[in-house]
Protein backbone atom coordinates (compact mmCIF):
# COMPACT_ATOMS: atom_id res chain seq x y z
CA UNK A 1 0.00 0.00 0.00
CA UNK A 2 1.32 3.85 -0.92
CA UNK A 3 0.24 5.25 2.54
CA UNK A 4 -0.05 9.32 2.70
CA UNK A 5 2.66 11.44 4.00
CA UNK A 6 3.45 11.21 8.24
CA UNK A 7 1.22 11.86 10.51
CA UNK A 8 2.23 14.17 13.42
CA UNK A 9 1.78 13.20 16.84
CA UNK A 10 -0.30 16.24 17.21
CA UNK A 11 -2.54 15.35 14.91
CA UNK A 12 -2.87 11.23 16.33
CA UNK A 13 -3.84 12.85 19.34
CA UNK A 14 -6.19 15.07 18.35
CA UNK A 15 -7.54 12.45 16.21
CA UNK A 16 -7.56 9.70 19.09
CA UNK A 17 -10.73 10.39 20.52
CA UNK A 18 -12.79 10.40 16.55
CA UNK A 19 -15.48 8.01 16.01
CA UNK A 20 -16.39 6.65 19.57
CA UNK A 21 -19.59 4.53 19.91
CA UNK A 22 -22.86 6.94 20.45
CA UNK A 23 -24.97 4.11 20.07
CA UNK A 24 -25.16 0.78 22.94
CA UNK A 25 -25.46 -1.50 20.23
CA UNK A 26 -25.73 -1.20 15.92
CA UNK A 27 -28.35 -1.12 14.13
CA UNK A 28 -30.06 -4.75 13.36
CA UNK A 29 -29.14 -6.28 9.83
CA UNK A 30 -32.23 -6.42 7.67
CA UNK A 31 -34.23 -9.96 8.38
CA UNK A 32 -33.40 -11.13 4.16
CA UNK A 33 -35.40 -14.25 3.45
CA UNK A 34 -33.85 -13.82 -0.38
CA UNK A 35 -30.36 -15.20 -1.84
CA UNK A 36 -28.86 -14.97 -4.96
CA UNK A 37 -28.97 -18.13 -6.93
CA UNK A 38 -25.89 -20.02 -8.53
CA UNK A 39 -27.17 -19.14 -12.06
CA UNK A 40 -27.86 -15.43 -11.27
CA UNK A 41 -24.42 -15.22 -9.93
CA UNK A 42 -22.89 -16.87 -12.93
CA UNK A 43 -24.82 -15.13 -15.76
CA UNK A 44 -23.66 -11.89 -14.02
CA UNK A 45 -20.18 -12.88 -14.29
CA UNK A 46 -20.31 -13.70 -17.56
CA UNK A 47 -22.44 -10.64 -18.37
CA UNK A 48 -19.31 -8.84 -16.98
CA UNK A 49 -16.69 -10.49 -18.73
CA UNK A 50 -18.15 -10.36 -22.25
CA UNK A 51 -17.28 -6.67 -21.86
CA UNK A 52 -13.97 -6.55 -20.42
CA UNK A 53 -14.21 -6.85 -16.27
CA UNK A 54 -11.91 -7.83 -14.40
CA UNK A 55 -13.86 -8.93 -11.33
CA UNK A 56 -17.47 -9.67 -9.94
CA UNK A 57 -17.46 -9.92 -6.12
CA UNK A 58 -20.74 -10.46 -4.01
CA UNK A 59 -20.79 -9.72 -0.20
CA UNK A 60 -24.22 -11.20 1.49
CA UNK A 61 -25.06 -10.96 5.41
CA UNK A 62 -20.80 -9.69 6.10
CA UNK A 63 -19.29 -12.94 4.06
CA UNK A 64 -18.26 -13.41 0.16
CA UNK A 65 -20.53 -15.62 -1.12
CA UNK A 66 -19.16 -15.19 -4.69
CA UNK A 67 -15.94 -14.11 -6.57
CA UNK A 68 -15.03 -14.18 -10.12
CA UNK A 69 -12.24 -13.05 -12.06
CA UNK A 70 -11.87 -12.44 -15.76
CA UNK A 71 -9.56 -11.37 -18.57
CA UNK A 72 -6.29 -12.43 -16.81
CA UNK A 73 -7.22 -10.74 -12.96
CA UNK A 74 -7.35 -12.32 -10.24
CA UNK A 75 -7.57 -11.15 -6.43
CA UNK A 76 -4.88 -8.81 -6.24
CA UNK A 77 -5.76 -7.21 -9.34
CA UNK A 78 -6.04 -3.46 -8.34
CA UNK A 79 -8.08 -0.75 -10.58
CA UNK A 80 -8.51 2.67 -10.39
CA UNK A 81 -11.87 3.04 -9.93
CA UNK A 82 -12.01 6.72 -10.93
CA UNK A 83 -15.15 8.50 -10.02
CA UNK A 84 -16.47 5.59 -7.98
CA UNK A 85 -13.96 6.86 -5.32
CA UNK A 86 -16.13 9.98 -4.84
CA UNK A 87 -18.09 7.34 -2.10
CA UNK A 88 -14.75 7.49 0.62
CA UNK A 89 -15.86 11.50 0.68
CA UNK A 90 -19.19 10.85 1.74
CA UNK A 91 -17.84 8.85 4.72
CA UNK A 92 -15.35 11.79 5.36
CA UNK A 93 -18.02 13.98 4.93
CA UNK A 94 -20.00 12.14 7.45
CA UNK A 95 -17.63 11.84 9.66
CA UNK A 96 -16.20 15.81 9.43
CA UNK A 97 -19.52 16.26 10.91
CA UNK A 98 -19.36 14.19 13.66
CA UNK A 99 -16.10 15.38 14.45
CA UNK A 100 -17.48 18.89 14.78
CA UNK A 101 -14.91 20.35 12.02
CA UNK A 102 -17.83 21.26 10.03
CA UNK A 103 -21.26 22.22 11.52
CA UNK A 104 -23.58 20.70 9.23
CA UNK A 105 -24.75 21.00 5.77
CA UNK A 106 -25.74 24.31 6.05
CA UNK A 107 -22.46 25.74 6.97
CA UNK A 108 -21.29 28.53 4.23
CA UNK A 109 -18.10 27.55 2.24
CA UNK A 110 -17.23 30.76 2.64
CA UNK A 111 -16.56 30.85 6.07
CA UNK A 112 -13.69 29.08 5.98
CA UNK A 113 -12.43 29.57 2.12
CA UNK A 114 -12.70 33.00 3.25
CA UNK A 115 -11.57 34.26 -0.31
CA UNK A 116 -15.09 33.61 -1.57
CA UNK A 117 -16.36 36.37 0.89
CA UNK A 118 -15.10 39.02 -1.81
CA UNK A 119 -18.34 39.60 -3.72
CA UNK A 120 -16.19 41.30 -6.57
CA UNK A 121 -13.99 38.62 -6.75
CA UNK A 122 -16.44 35.75 -6.32
CA UNK A 123 -19.50 37.29 -7.02
CA UNK A 124 -21.86 34.55 -5.59
CA UNK A 125 -19.87 31.92 -4.00
CA UNK A 126 -20.91 33.25 -0.81
CA UNK A 127 -24.01 31.79 -0.47
CA UNK A 128 -22.38 28.16 -1.32
CA UNK A 129 -23.27 25.64 2.14
CA UNK A 130 -21.77 22.49 2.76
CA UNK A 131 -24.81 20.72 1.64
CA UNK A 132 -24.92 22.45 -1.99
CA UNK A 133 -20.71 20.61 -2.65
CA UNK A 134 -22.66 17.36 -1.41
CA UNK A 135 -25.62 17.41 -3.48
CA UNK A 136 -23.53 18.59 -6.58
CA UNK A 137 -25.56 21.68 -6.76
CA UNK A 138 -23.52 24.32 -5.95
CA UNK A 139 -23.18 26.17 -9.03
CA UNK A 140 -19.52 26.09 -9.66
CA UNK A 141 -17.93 25.67 -12.86
CA UNK A 142 -16.51 22.36 -13.59
CA UNK A 143 -13.24 23.13 -15.87
CA UNK A 144 -13.14 19.67 -16.67
CA UNK A 145 -9.54 20.41 -18.65
CA UNK A 146 -8.32 22.02 -15.61
CA UNK A 147 -8.77 19.93 -12.68
CA UNK A 148 -10.57 16.48 -13.88
CA UNK A 149 -8.78 13.34 -14.48
CA UNK A 150 -5.06 11.82 -14.04
CA UNK A 151 -3.60 14.76 -15.29
CA UNK A 152 -5.17 18.09 -15.32
CA UNK A 153 -4.01 21.62 -17.01
CA UNK A 154 -3.82 22.67 -13.22
CA UNK A 155 -0.05 22.14 -11.02
CA UNK A 156 -2.39 22.86 -8.01
CA UNK A 157 -5.90 22.03 -8.22
CA UNK A 158 -6.96 23.36 -4.65
CA UNK A 159 -5.68 27.03 -5.57
CA UNK A 160 -7.29 27.04 -9.02
CA UNK A 161 -10.47 25.41 -7.12
CA UNK A 162 -10.51 28.41 -5.03
CA UNK A 163 -9.16 31.75 -7.15
CA UNK A 164 -10.55 30.40 -10.82
CA UNK A 165 -13.76 28.51 -10.81
CA UNK A 166 -17.43 30.94 -11.56
CA UNK A 167 -20.19 30.46 -10.44
CA UNK A 168 -22.73 29.48 -13.10
CA UNK A 169 -26.06 28.88 -11.53
CA UNK A 170 -27.49 29.69 -8.25
CA UNK A 171 -26.52 27.70 -5.55
CA UNK A 172 -29.06 24.91 -4.95
CA UNK A 173 -30.94 25.48 -7.88
CA UNK A 174 -29.20 23.31 -10.64
CA UNK A 175 -27.71 19.63 -10.27
CA UNK A 176 -24.26 19.47 -12.60
CA UNK A 177 -22.43 16.37 -12.51
CA UNK A 178 -18.50 17.23 -12.18
CA UNK A 179 -15.00 17.54 -9.92
CA UNK A 180 -15.53 21.21 -8.36
CA UNK A 181 -17.80 20.53 -5.64
CA UNK A 182 -15.51 17.19 -4.41
CA UNK A 183 -12.32 19.40 -4.74
CA UNK A 184 -14.01 22.44 -2.83
CA UNK A 185 -14.69 19.68 -0.41
CA UNK A 186 -11.64 18.93 0.06
CA UNK A 187 -10.37 22.66 0.37
CA UNK A 188 -12.63 22.80 2.76
CA UNK A 189 -11.36 19.80 4.80
CA UNK A 190 -7.84 20.94 4.73
CA UNK A 191 -8.14 24.36 6.19
CA UNK A 192 -10.76 22.84 8.73
CA UNK A 193 -8.36 20.33 9.84
CA UNK A 194 -5.56 22.99 10.05
CA UNK A 195 -7.74 25.50 11.72
CA UNK A 196 -8.21 22.33 14.36
CA UNK A 197 -4.54 22.19 14.84
CA UNK A 198 -4.46 19.06 13.03
CA UNK A 199 -2.84 20.27 9.77
CA UNK A 200 -3.70 17.06 7.87
CA UNK A 201 -4.69 16.87 4.03
CA UNK A 202 -7.97 15.22 2.97
CA UNK A 203 -6.27 11.82 2.46
CA UNK A 204 -4.24 11.85 5.63
CA UNK A 205 -7.70 12.44 7.83
CA UNK A 206 -9.73 9.66 5.39
CA UNK A 207 -6.90 7.30 5.90
CA UNK A 208 -6.95 8.10 9.80
CA UNK A 209 -10.37 7.95 9.96
CA UNK A 210 -11.93 6.13 8.04
CA UNK A 211 -9.39 3.79 5.90
CA UNK A 212 -7.07 2.12 8.79
CA UNK A 213 -10.12 1.41 11.30
CA UNK A 214 -11.71 -0.77 8.07
CA UNK A 215 -8.22 -2.25 7.51
CA UNK A 216 -8.99 -0.82 3.35
CA UNK A 217 -5.70 -0.33 1.71
CA UNK A 218 -5.10 1.09 -1.49
CA UNK A 219 -2.43 0.69 -4.64
CA UNK A 220 -1.97 4.10 -5.45
CA UNK A 221 -3.96 7.65 -4.97
CA UNK A 222 -3.60 9.96 -7.44
CA UNK A 223 -1.89 13.64 -6.40
CA UNK A 224 -1.52 16.08 -8.57
CA UNK A 225 1.95 18.09 -9.10
CA UNK A 226 1.57 20.54 -5.91
CA UNK A 227 0.73 17.28 -4.01
CA UNK A 228 -2.52 17.31 -3.38
CA UNK A 229 -4.76 14.19 -3.15
CA UNK A 230 -7.06 14.03 -6.10
CA UNK A 231 -10.42 13.73 -4.26
CA UNK A 232 -13.09 12.63 -7.11
CA UNK A 233 -11.41 10.00 -8.38
CA UNK A 234 -7.73 9.40 -7.23
CA UNK A 235 -7.83 5.58 -5.95
CA UNK A 236 -6.58 2.23 -7.08
CA UNK A 237 -7.49 -0.64 -5.13
CA UNK A 238 -8.26 -4.34 -5.36
CA UNK A 239 -11.62 -5.57 -4.68
CA UNK A 240 -11.36 -7.35 -1.59
CA UNK A 241 -10.40 -3.94 -0.34
CA UNK A 242 -13.13 -1.76 -1.66
CA UNK A 243 -16.11 -3.90 -0.62
CA UNK A 244 -15.13 -3.48 3.10
CA UNK A 245 -16.37 -0.02 2.49
CA UNK A 246 -19.63 -1.11 1.12
CA UNK A 247 -20.15 -3.08 4.03
CA UNK A 248 -19.77 -0.32 6.08
CA UNK A 249 -21.90 1.10 4.57
CA UNK A 250 -24.19 -1.92 5.26
CA UNK A 251 -23.62 -1.59 8.84
CA UNK A 252 -24.63 1.83 8.99
CA UNK A 253 -20.80 3.23 10.20
CA UNK A 254 -20.34 0.21 12.54
CA UNK A 255 -17.14 -1.84 12.55
CA UNK A 256 -15.87 -4.69 14.44
CA UNK A 257 -18.20 -3.79 17.33
CA UNK A 258 -17.43 -0.11 16.98
CA UNK A 259 -19.22 3.09 15.79
CA UNK A 260 -16.79 4.72 13.29
CA UNK A 261 -18.99 7.12 12.37
CA UNK A 262 -22.37 7.83 13.67
CA UNK A 263 -25.35 6.21 12.20
CA UNK A 264 -27.72 9.10 11.76
CA UNK A 265 -24.19 10.99 9.82
CA UNK A 266 -23.83 8.08 7.46
CA UNK A 267 -28.34 7.71 7.15
CA UNK A 268 -27.62 11.55 6.32
CA UNK A 269 -25.78 10.45 3.41
CA UNK A 270 -28.44 8.52 1.73
CA UNK A 271 -31.04 11.30 1.48
CA UNK A 272 -31.50 12.91 -1.64
CA UNK A 273 -31.19 16.66 -0.75
CA UNK A 274 -30.69 18.63 -3.83
CA UNK A 275 -32.40 19.29 -7.37
CA UNK A 276 -31.72 15.85 -8.67
CA UNK A 277 -33.82 12.63 -6.72
CA UNK A 278 -30.86 9.92 -7.60
CA UNK A 279 -28.17 11.63 -5.90
CA UNK A 280 -27.63 11.66 -2.32
CA UNK A 281 -24.47 13.39 -0.58
CA UNK A 282 -21.59 12.41 -2.61
CA UNK A 283 -23.62 9.27 -3.66
CA UNK A 284 -25.77 7.98 -6.68
CA UNK A 285 -29.55 6.69 -5.28
CA UNK A 286 -31.91 4.56 -7.30
CA UNK A 287 -34.54 6.73 -6.89
CA UNK A 288 -37.71 7.50 -9.22
CA UNK A 289 -37.53 10.52 -10.92
CA UNK A 290 -33.54 10.00 -10.69
CA UNK A 291 -31.08 10.81 -13.69
CA UNK A 292 -27.70 9.57 -14.09
CA UNK A 293 -24.40 11.45 -14.78
CA UNK A 294 -23.80 12.72 -19.01
CA UNK A 295 -22.69 9.79 -20.69
CA UNK A 296 -25.24 7.42 -19.27
CA UNK A 297 -28.33 6.26 -20.44
CA UNK A 298 -32.19 8.29 -18.68
CA UNK A 299 -34.34 5.50 -17.97
CA UNK A 300 -37.23 5.10 -19.49
CA UNK A 301 -40.72 6.50 -18.12
CA UNK A 302 -43.10 4.88 -15.85
CA UNK A 303 -40.58 2.54 -14.15
CA UNK A 304 -40.51 1.37 -10.70
CA UNK A 305 -36.56 2.25 -10.04
CA UNK A 306 -34.02 4.48 -10.60
CA UNK A 307 -31.47 5.08 -13.78
CA UNK A 308 -29.06 2.62 -11.47
CA UNK A 309 -32.05 -0.62 -12.41
CA UNK A 310 -35.02 0.07 -13.74
CA UNK A 311 -36.88 -3.10 -11.89
CA UNK A 312 -37.13 -1.75 -8.36
CA UNK A 313 -34.99 -1.72 -5.16
CA UNK A 314 -34.87 1.50 -4.73
CA UNK A 315 -33.22 1.52 -1.75
CA UNK A 316 -29.78 0.85 -4.16
CA UNK A 317 -27.28 3.60 -2.85
CA UNK A 318 -23.88 3.24 -6.14
CA UNK A 319 -20.58 4.43 -6.57
CA UNK A 320 -20.07 4.94 -10.52
CA UNK A 321 -16.63 5.14 -12.01
CA UNK A 322 -15.28 4.70 -15.50
CA UNK A 323 -14.99 1.75 -17.21
CA UNK A 324 -17.62 0.79 -15.98
CA UNK A 325 -16.28 0.26 -12.13
CA UNK A 326 -19.22 -0.01 -9.87
CA UNK A 327 -20.43 -0.76 -6.31
CA UNK A 328 -24.09 -1.61 -5.86
CA UNK A 329 -25.06 -1.53 -1.80
CA UNK A 330 -28.33 -3.28 -1.46
CA UNK A 331 -29.24 -2.75 2.51
CA UNK A 332 -33.04 -5.12 1.87
CA UNK A 333 -30.73 -7.49 0.56
CA UNK A 334 -27.59 -6.90 3.02
CA UNK A 335 -25.49 -7.23 -0.11
CA UNK A 336 -22.42 -5.37 -1.68
CA UNK A 337 -22.00 -6.32 -5.45
CA UNK A 338 -18.87 -5.00 -7.37
CA UNK A 339 -17.95 -4.58 -11.05
CA UNK A 340 -14.37 -3.90 -11.99
CA UNK A 341 -12.47 -3.17 -15.09
CA UNK A 342 -9.65 -2.20 -16.16
CA UNK A 343 -10.88 -0.66 -19.08
CA UNK A 344 -12.09 3.57 -19.55
CA UNK A 345 -15.17 2.40 -21.48
CA UNK A 346 -16.92 -0.56 -22.61
CA UNK A 347 -20.64 -1.41 -23.06
CA UNK A 348 -21.47 -2.53 -19.60
CA UNK A 349 -25.06 -1.46 -18.45
CA UNK A 350 -25.82 -0.93 -14.73
CA UNK A 351 -29.21 -2.14 -15.37
CA UNK A 352 -28.46 -4.72 -17.29
CA UNK A 353 -26.48 -6.27 -15.26
CA UNK A 354 -28.48 -6.15 -11.87
CA UNK A 355 -31.67 -7.15 -13.68
CA UNK A 356 -29.78 -10.42 -14.36
CA UNK A 357 -28.30 -10.99 -10.52
CA UNK A 358 -31.93 -10.03 -9.36
CA UNK A 359 -34.08 -12.05 -11.76
CA UNK A 360 -35.72 -8.95 -13.19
Amino acid sequence: MRTPGFLSTLALAALAGCGSSTSPTPPPPPAVVRTFTTAQLAAAAEYSRARGGTAVVVMQHGALVFEDYQNGANADTATHVASATKAFWACALAAAIQDGLVSGYDERVSDTITEWKDSTLHPGKQLITVGHLASLSSGLSQDVDYIQGTTPLADDIYDYVVNNLRLYYLPGTTFEYGPSHYYAFGVLLQRKLALAGTPMNPLEYLQTRILTPLGIEYVNWEHDVAGNPHIPNGCTLTPRNWVKLGQFFLQQGWWNGREVIASTRMAELRVAAGPNPGHGRFLWLNQPGGYPPAGLPLPPPGISGGFIYYGGYTDIVAALGAGKNRMYIIPSLNAVILRQTLLESDAFEDTEFLSILLGG
